[in-house]
């Protein structure tokens, strides 16, 4: 497993995104969708929908090599009923229907959201929302290598996830800082005794931001740098004026004097925003986190800029 935090895209790999976007096709498509998230990882990328990666792209050699999930391409457009006989259900016809065999433009894209669709939940749903909604946004479904998960139950081979990182403005610099975003149902946000394990999911984050500091800002640096090319390319996701600027040298990117890890809550009407039970768990945790955003509408997110 790789311990060292690491990001962005060779030259090379850039040059041949260039000629494959010249080229029409998924790729060209894939830039002009503004509610996919293309996330820069160590010389390769994932396209996201709602937090599952519908497109994996790896660097091979002078060229490249995309996958997606099985799952991701079995046909939604299905509706014609299969015949059960003698504990056999007949598939003859559902073995040439069932799946998308092709690549034929945005409607292949439009199908293979419908099926990842199967697949995420309200949580990765709103986040996904927040991301695309907030051009500040650098980065999306971080993994931090080498790190133990404060969850019950999940391994180092699972790494912990933040959900995403953006920039604000800090001084004439900009500010890197990352973001845990939970829904409000989420068990993560309560505790009947201590800190709420969302708390200790935040430390561990920011121990790790504070150790790995300098190899994690010359990183994004190039993140900033790697996406002005794919606007360069067709990319229609906004970019803040934040991330171009990092990338031309204008602004420096830093974690600032203490990495920052903030807590995003959202998916709650009024009466449970105004139940004391809650407004007791919240005093809980805004006393551990010092950037908590609470907004019942996810699309009411706002990320300071």
């Amino acid at each position: 497993m790789k311990s060292k935090f690491n990001r962005s895209l060779s030259a090379a790999f850039i040059k041949t995104l260039e000629a494959e976007a010249l080229r029409g096709g998924w790729w060209a498509d894939v830039l002009a969708d503004p509610k996919l998230l293309i996330a820069v990882r160590d010389n390769c990328l994932n396209v996201y929908w709602r937090g599952q990666s519908m497109f994996h792209v790896t660097s091979v050699g002078g060229g490249f090599r995309v996958t997606t999930h099985e799952k991701y391409l079995v046909n939604p457009e299905l509706a014609s009923q299969v015949p059960l006989k003698d504990r056999h259900f007949d598939i003859s016809s559902l073995v040439e229907r069932g799946f998308i065999r092709s690549y034929v433009g945005p409607a292949t894209i439009k199908k293979m959201k419908s099926a990842s669709g199967l697949f995420t939940g309200i949580e990765k749903t709103g986040c996904h929302e927040i991301a695309v909604r907030n051009p500040t946004v650098i980065d999306c479904e971080i993994a931090f290598p080498g790190v133990d998960s404060p969850l019950d139950g999940v391994t180092a081979n699972r790494l912990p996830r933040v959900d995403f990182a953006s920039l604000e403005t800090d001084d004439a610099g900009a500010r890197l800082v990352f973001w845990e975003a939970k829904v409000f149902d989420n068990g993560d946000l309560r505790a009947q005794n201590g800190a709420p394990l969302v708390c200790t999911q935040v430390n561990t984050y920011k121990d790790y931001l504070f150790r790995h500091r300098q190899e994690i800002e010359r990183s994004y640096t190039k993140v900033a740098a790697n996406l002005v090319s794919l606007k360069g390319m067709g990319m229609k996701r906004q970019l803040s004026s934040l991330i171009t600027d990092v990338a031309s040298g204008k602004r420096r990117l830093t974690l600032g004097a203490e990495p920052k890890v903030g807590l995003i809550i959202f998916g709650y009407d009024s009466a449970q925003r105004d139940h004391a039970a809650w407004r007791d768990h919240l005093s809980n945790l805004t006393a551990s986190i010092p950037q908590v955003i609470a907004v019942g509408d996810v699309k009411k997110v706002n990320l300071p800029k």
